[in-house]
């Protein structure tokens, strides 16, 4: 199996601080770090059970491949990529290319982080899907770090009044299931479950973070549309046709991560 967990789900937003405040505000994700690189800024805030969501902001100066990204919906916040972690990159990569799916943007010299994406054009999914190999875990408490630390620009409400929601769901579209399954199943190990009470509907689960829900749909553009919260003191909720029915379109639209987000009793059933 490549990888062993979906780890979070990364936005490129106009501004940390108007998305991040809302992320916390909404679902109670917490902040976990910052760091401004350069050509960009990523932050990482925490929800229940480890999974994390990432907000990819442009340099002060502009330009940069974030701004390019937010350019296509006009400046709106969008879905980016999703990360998976491996734990051995150069097999998941020669299972990738063997599978024929080629990787970019490879960065696979650095001790304590290895990356790579795969060919947007080769997964048709819509989204960029990265690999990461790595033991730190970007809380600030590592033996190391990376430079431009940052500080939370929001003030974060106590836990006890606030607490962070679980993301069970990532929901999106696709146009080809044998490749999906290719991309998802083979090449990153998912366990692939088809619903039997909507067969163009496919679950994909790994051993942590949250599970993908794809509908092949030849009318809509493939991609990420919609996330699903519950609060982690109550049970896992169970993917049944009321639940897909509202990840289809009976959520509400979060222009701060620009898709729609199901939460509490509507995350569970419709």
């Amino acid at each position: 199996m490549s990888a062993h967990e979906l780890d979070h789900v990364a936005f490129a937003v106009p501004s940390w601080l108007h998305a991040g405040t809302s992320v916390h505000r909404t679902l109670g994700a917490r902040w976990v770090s910052g760091f401004h690189q350069g050509s960009f800024s990523p932050c990482q805030l925490e929800l229940a059970e480890g999974m994390r969501l990432e907000l990819l902001q442009p340099p002060d100066g502009g330009g940069g491949f974030v701004a390019e990204h937010l350019a296509r919906t006009g400046g709106a916040a969008n879905p980016h990529h999703i990360t998976f972690k491996v734990s051995d990159i150069h097999a998941s990569m020669a299972l990738a290319r063997s599978a024929g799916v080629r990787t970019i943007l490879e960065n696979l010299e650095n001790q304590w982080w290895k990356e790579l994406f795969l060919h947007p054009k080769d997964t048709g999914l819509g989204f960029l899907v990265q690999l990461v190999q790595t033991e730190l875990a970007l809380d600030g408490k590592d033996d190391i770090t990376a430079p431009g630390a940052a500080s939370c620009p929001w003030d974060e409400q106590p836990a006890v009044q606030n607490s962070a929601q679980r993301l069970d769901f990532i929901a999106g579209s696709i146009r080809d299931a044998a490749q999906a399954r290719l991309v998802l199943g083979t090449v990153l190990g998912a366990q692939v479950t088809s619903l039997e009470f909507d067969p163009q509907t496919y679950l994909f689960s790994w051993p942590l973070g949250s599970s993908l829900v794809l509908r092949v749909d030849g009318n809509a553009p493939p991609g990420l549309q919609a996330l699903s919260f519950t609060d982690p003191l109550t049970p896992a909720p169970i993917l049944d046709a009321g639940l897909l029915q509202a990840l289809r379109g009976s959520g509400r639209r979060y222009e701060a991560l620009g898709l729609d987000i199901l939460t509490g009793q509507r995350a569970h059933a419709a």
